[in-house]
């Protein structure tokens, strides 16, 4: 069957989820020709990731995005635990050294509508979406990407990029050496018209028998997420509402119920991040528990690094396996940060049974959110201290000593 070629291109990046739309605007706001392929034709029908950090937003002001994300979300700017014995304490994100003293609350929809509409500002960008890519082979200066989308078609790339998220075939096409593991919990979440009084503040409640988490979205919503003991792939009408009623205090009539979805949290990080000119940038190269929202934003930090390098490398070839080098090196230094603080979040905070109870609310209202420790709980949460967290944190000097 003969296959219809497309013109060449400088990048390829196979998915077009957030962090590959935002990879692709940054690309293309360099000049450089790339084209993006996505399997899905809608936006995914759950709201998934929503905590956009202030990293996140300073990548997102170098594409003029920052003020119409802040426009359409929710700014969070405290976070209140409760446990057992009642309100613990807050982390608050009002005094952290940052501008942008606040968690934005944004559903993953809004978030990857704004990045495509921002591909219309780039000539060089094309999206296919609709496609199936069934093969990525590489040459010795280029690559050739096989999709199909009624049709047999080939597109030659120079690099191509993996953002096609956390069960990535590309990855499994490379077998990069990874580690990783299920963490044996389980949750379910669904948002709901938001009748409360909690306005724009973040609840965490910790319980006995459970975690429930309770977050504000736009337009008057609210979303829950309730631990269960076991997955439960499709959750009973009601189940979530109970639970939170249970655990929280709060009714949540059924009918304000807007999805439902489950899930249970892994970790997966691989040894490299590239292979030759084939690259993983976000969740395809490293998967982290959701609870603490620092999957998606280590992906958009990913982005930002991997397009410097991009337009370096395609300035001055000699210069690509050092710099994809320091891509791995600095990258994966700070997606494990992100992974550890994220498991171990997960697991101080879905212990169960009353006398760990007493202990985790000894742990938060005692150390967490009072002494000195407190001043450090903000900028921990809004990812501040995660290392190489935005281009302007890698040392310059041994950045370029990768290339000397």
């Amino acid at each position: 069957m003969n296959c219809t070629a497309l013109p060449p291109f400088d990048v390829a990046i196979i998915g077009a989820g957030p962090v590959g739309l935002l990879l692709a605007s940054l690309l293309g706001a360099k000049g450089l020709r790339v084209l993006v392929l996505e399997r899905r034709t809608e936006l995914p029908a759950h709201s998934q990731a929503i905590g956009i950090t202030p990293p996140s937003l300073k990548i997102l002001a170098k594409l003029g995005l920052d003020d119409e994300f802040i426009r359409r979300g929710v700014l969070v700017r405290d976070c209140h635990l409760h446990g057992e014995s009642g309100h613990l304490g807050c982390v608050s994100f009002r005094d952290i050294p940052d501008e942008h003293r606040f968690i934005l609350s944004l559903p993953q929809t809004h978030t990857v509508a704004v990045l495509q509409e921002k591909l219309r500002d780039h000539s060089t960008i094309t999206l296919r979406a609709g496609v199936e890519v069934t093969e990525v082979r590489q040459g010795d200066s280029q690559c050739a990407i096989s999709f199909n989308d009624g049709t047999p078609r080939v597109a030659q790339a120079r690099y191509v990029v993996a953002c096609d998220g956390a069960r990535s075939r590309v990855r499994e096409w490379l077998k990069l050496k990874s580690t990783g593991r299920n963490y044996g919990v389980h949750f379910i979440m669904g948002d709901f018209v938001d009748r409360t009084s909690l306005k724009h503040e973040a609840h965490l409640y910790f319980t006995a028998q459970g975690t429930i988490e309770s977050f504000p979205l736009p337009g008057g919503l609210r979303r829950w997420i309730a631990q269960t003991r076991e997955r439960i792939d499709c959750p009973p009408a009601g189940l979530l509402g109970q639970l939170v009623k249970k655990r929280a205090g709060f009714e949540l009539p059924p009918e304000d119920q807007l999805n439902q979805s489950s899930f249970s949290p892994r970790r997966l990080n691989c040894e490299r991040y590239h292979d030759r000119r084939v690259i993983l940038c976000g969740d395809a190269a490293h998967v982290m528990s959701p609870i603490g929202g620092q999957g998606m934003n280590t992906g958009f930090a990913d982005a930002e690094f991997l397009a410097n390098v991009l337009d370096t490398i395609l300035l001055d070839q000699s210069r690509a396996e050092p710099l994809l080098a320091a891509y791995d090196r600095y990258r994966g230094k700070a997606a494990r940060t992100a992974i550890h603080r994220a498991g171990l979040g997960m697991w101080f905070g879905t212990w169960t049974g009353k006398p760990l109870s007493v202990i985790r609310d000894f742990v938060i209202r005692h150390l967490l959110c009072r002494g000195p420790i407190r001043h450090h709980m903000g900028p921990y949460y809004a990812m501040l201290t995660i290392p190489y967290n935005t281009i302007e944190r890698v040392p310059v000097d041994a950045l370029k000593s990768q290339t000397a």
